[in-house]
Order: structure tokens, then sequence, then C-alpha cells
């Protein structure tokens, strides 16, 4: 079964424009290198008693061309990627990884 991967993490409500905009410029650089990633940003709809949104990146690959799915190689990518806009969030990113059923 291919993997998925799910990171999570906290950032202060006020900073929601900045995240969007830094995820969307690292999807956007993650694609020219690996174009058959599939990216996605949520963002629970509630603010927690620390004024803080939490925000959930997803990525997949395709599972003809990547049957295995997203590996420890892409994960450090996505990782190195994010590093550069880590001042917009309130503490670490969280990753678990699962296996695509259905």
């Amino acid at each position: 079964m291919p993997t998925e991967l799910f990171i999570y993490y906290r950032a202060a409500a006020h900073q929601a424009a900045a995240i969007t905009a830094a995820v969307g410029s690292m999807h956007s650089a993650l694609r020219l290198e690996m174009p058959e990633l599939r990216v996605r940003l949520l963002r629970r709809p509630l603010v927690n008693d620390a004024g803080e949104h939490t925000w959930m990146e997803t990525y997949a690959l395709d599972p003809i061309s990547h049957p295995a799915g997203v590996d420890a190689s892409c994960a450090k990518l996505i990782e190195r990627h994010a590093a550069n806009w880590s001042d917009l969030r309130s503490g670490p990113r969280h990753q678990e990884l699962f296996e695509a059923c259905a």
C-alpha cells in the first residue's frame, strides 16, 4: 500500500495569510522538483485558547509511478522547504505516515 504524509502544526491566527502564502510557494517549488506530488493545505476552522489555528499539509504520490508512496527522501525534501518559513509557526511540525487503503 502506498503511504501518504500528513504534517500538522500550529500558528497564531494572525499569521493565516502568511502561512497560506508560504505554503503555497513551497508547494509550487516542490511540484517543480516532483511534478507527480499531490499536495493539500487544510486548516481547522476554530482558533484554540492560545489564539492559534491548527494546520495540516497532506502529500501523496501517484501510486502507479510510485507504488511505495511518499518515502523518507520526499519527507526530507518537504522539511527542507518548510524550514524557510519556520518563523511563522508556533511550534514544531509533526509528521505522520498513513497507508492508502481505498
